[in-house]
């Protein structure tokens, strides 16, 4: 019996090393972060601009011209999660000026994405300060969202029909995005008691899940185009994708994201599960390096096709929520593999002698049919830092305890069981 034991035992110093070796550098990772947002906050403190892409080897972002772009939110959101994970109000202070000159977008009904644009900005600032002031934009925001609900298709409506997405009179399209628009709307009910923002959300969720993930299990459609009137499906298609039966990369970010977010509003286990299902499809079709190509049905293999790491760092973010709902390990696992990932030189903004732009990622898609890729993008740097936050919150070493403790325990009950025979 001696012998047993003594091998169990090595066997448990073997795997505990194992384990602990194998972790994610998160403070390494921060302090990058803070150095490269550093300098582009100092360069941004009087500009009223907003970043949104920008090419590595150019030592400052692209500016859109105004607060008029769905992604204005996010800059205010990277400065939030710069606050989180530093306490230094620094942050705070740039955070607070730069989101008051998108409060306005509260009262805008002409765009989906209104949740994003409030979310990462009053909605951050909202839990981070207590000012219950942010709470009345955040539903009016939701007010502006539910004008693009229709009751018929039970959806929001994403798009405005147009030439240029393909939209066709009569047409009522939703792209898998909106899904994280939801958060908006389960926020406002939280906060107002009105249960009718929750109810369009539920609805929305589960048609996004009826019409957008293909029978097959094969991954998810971007958009889906309703007849307005009836309610019935009339096509679906991909726009940014390289196909209409291809998968999105970003889509299916999106839609693993969402999922986690509503689970954790609703606590509906359908939700969970649909979350679960699309976390499954982006981690096994990943490519090695856990960096996918913007397409999962992309022709990687014969020709250049870039990588996303937008949709990578926002996977890992949910992967990190979905760890926290169910506590099963290989998320938790799973996230850290793609964190480390986009952590190395071959997606870091400062990974190459040529890089010079104050980002955390390069390498992120836009649009690559419109020719916008190999680029930083803000939310691909938000969602980094969302995941670092998670993964702090959680421990760089609880997945270590969490593993090495049950294993433990289970040696120790083999152990006792030997002596007592």
């Amino acid at each position: 019996m001696k012998p047993l034991s003594l091998l169990l035992f090595f066997f448990f110093v073997i795997a505990n090393s194992i384990v602990l070796c194998n972790s994610f550098d998160v403070h390494e990772a921060l302090s990058y972060a803070i150095r490269q947002y550093g300098l582009l906050a100092h360069n941004l403190e009087d500009d009223d601009r907003f970043i949104y892409t920008g090419n590595p080897t150019n030592s400052e972002w692209d500016k859109s011209t105004d607060s008029s772009s769905w992604t204005v939110g996010f800059y205010t959101g990277t400065l939030w999660k710069l606050y989180k994970l530093t306490n230094d109000k620094y942050w705070m202070e740039q955070a607070l000026h730069k989101q008051e000159t998108i409060r306005h977008r509260q009262f805008d009904e002409s765009n989906h994405d209104v949740g994003f644009i409030i979310m990462s900005s009053f909605g951050y600032a909202l839990t981070l300060t207590g000012d219950r002031s942010f709470e009345e934009v955040i539903i009016q925001a939701a007010d502006s969202l539910a004008t693009r609900y229709n009751s018929v298709c039970g959806v929001f409506r994403s798009w405005n029909n147009g030439e240029w997405n393909g939209g066709a009179d009569g047409d009522l399209l939703v792209i898998a995005d909106n899904m994280m628009n939801l958060d908006l709307m389960f926020t406002a009910t939280e906060l107002s008691g009105n249960q009718s923002y929750a109810q369009m959300a539920i609805s929305h969720s589960e048609k996004t899940f009826e019409n957008h993930f293909r029978e097959n299990g094969q991954g998810v459609f971007h958009v889906v185009a309703y007849n307005e009137n009836t309610g019935a499906v009339r096509r679906k298609y991909n726009y940014q994708g390289y196909a209409d039966d291809s998968t999105w990369a970003r889509g299916l970010a999106w839609v693993v994201h969402g999922y986690a977010t509503t689970y954790d509003h609703t606590k509906n286990p359908s939700f969970l599960e649909y979350a679960e299902k699309a976390a499954e499809y982006f981690v096994d079709n990943l490519p090695a390096d856990w960096v996918p190509y913007y397409d999962f049905d992309c022709p990687y293999t014969d020709m250049y096709q870039p990588r996303d790491t937008s949709a990578a760092a926002i996977t890992a973010h949910a992967l990190l929520k979905l760890y926290r709902s169910t506590n099963k390990i290989k998320y938790f696992q799973q996230a850290e593999s793609i964190l480390e990932a986009l952590f190395s030189p071959s997606y870091r903004a400062d990974g190459r002698s040529s890089y010079k732009l104050p980002a955390i990622l390069a390498n992120g898609t836009v649009h690559f049919n419109a020719g916008n890729f190999d680029t930083a993008i803000i939310y691909g740097d938000m969602y980094f830092l969302e995941a670092i936050d998670l993964y702090m919150y959680t421990g760089s070493g609880y997945k270590n305890v969490l593993f090495v403790n049950t294993l433990g325990l289970t040696f120790l009950q083999l152990f006792m069981n030997l002596f007592r025979k």
